[in-house]
């Protein structure tokens, strides 16, 4: 593990094996890299890398319609995961969503999820939905969340 500073920059396609890396090893239902390589063309979609020098440590990938956002996956390296990493990932899709004026942010997340739950609650996030047996692996039900932007 290195001690350098964590930025967060714009997804380069240099990325993506890193990338898929942290997805195998932090989701038991990855995407597939095609759906990665399929996605970064479209306008609406946006994928922002933490990375520490040239180490990438987490990655998130959002997309946006209007004034609505939806955060479809945020990820750290199994290793550096309570260090930070997601929180300075959200710190920046937040700023982001700001900048182009987005109302509400929506994201699914695990509903076991603690620690993901946890760091979404802390943003204000509230569960405004379920769908149940969301998650292909096992059956388990995603909880949808949403964050008013309004106040």
């Amino acid at each position: 593990m290195t001690d350098e500073p964590i930025n967060i920059v714009r997804f380069e396609p240099d990325d993506l094996d890193q990338m898929m890396a942290i997805e195998v090893r932090a989701f038991t239902a990855p995407w597939s890299r095609q759906s990665y390589e399929d996605l970064v063309t479209l306008d609406s979609i946006h994928i922002w890398v933490a990375k520490s020098g040239e180490e990438v440590v987490g990655y998130m990938l959002y997309q946006f319609w209007g004034d609505e956002l939806e955060l479809h996956v945020i990820a750290a390296k199994p290793e550096r995961q309570r260090s930070g990493i997601g929180t300075l990932l959200m710190e920046h899709m937040l700023t982001q969503a700001g900048l182009i004026g987005i109302r509400r942010i929506y994201l699914l997340v695990r509903q076991t999820n603690d620690a993901a739950l946890n760091l979404y609650k802390k943003y204000g996030f509230k569960v405004v939905g379920m769908r149940h047996k969301y998650y292909r692996d096992n059956g388990e039900n995603a909880l949808l969340m949403c964050m008013d932007r309004d106040g």
